[in-house]
């Protein structure tokens, strides 16, 4: 819903009148789906208000999830200056090794419609994490997960997505 995230960058991130407006529509879509899924890293973190978490799920916290099961240091990447405080919160644990990059330029050139130089941004930033000793990195917003597929599979940044597609046929199963 690219409105509630213009909204939350306007306001400079989350607000409780924002998170409340999102909760409601997430307890309204409950009772008709298996799940709700959130690929807002920005909008994100309104998931963590329901008690059913099995069913109202991040893609961005089944990415840090992912990304904490590393061993060394790592790297999430985020472009969106409006979803740091949110990524950093669930990336950034105590005693973890991660660390949470705004790769700069990289919203403005996504949202002028410079797709080819946004994924540049990343692959760069990505490259040079890996560089400077990340033993694995993490694309955090959704936007990026094509960058995945310019690096060879042995270093190939985390993306979210597959993740969450995942899960939601898990519970499916279940």
């Amino acid at each position: 819903m690219p409105a509630l995230l213009a909204e939350a960058e306007r306001s400079g991130g989350m607000t409780a009148a924002l998170r409340l407006r999102i909760a409601q529509m997430i307890t309204a879509l409950l009772p008709q789906f298996d799940a709700v899924l959130i690929t807002c890293s920005t909008l994100g973190p309104v998931a963590d208000e329901f008690s059913v978490q099995d069913r109202v799920m991040r893609t961005d916290g089944m990415l840090a999830e992912a990304l904490q099961r590393q061993s060394g240091p790592t790297v999430a990447l985020c472009a969106a200056e409006s979803t740091l405080a949110a990524t950093r919160a669930l990336f950034c644990k105590p005693g973890s090794e991660s660390e949470v990059v705004l790769v700069e330029g990289a919203w403005t050139a996504f949202k002028s419609g410079d797709i080819t130089r946004y994924f540049a941004l990343i692959a760069a930033a990505a490259e040079r994490a890996y560089q400077r000793g990340a033993v694995a990195v993490a694309l955090a917003q959704s936007s990026m997960t094509p960058v995945a597929q310019q690096f060879p599979h042995t270093r190939r940044p985390l993306t979210g997505p597959h993740l969450a597609l995942q899960a939601c046929y898990d519970l499916r199963r279940s």
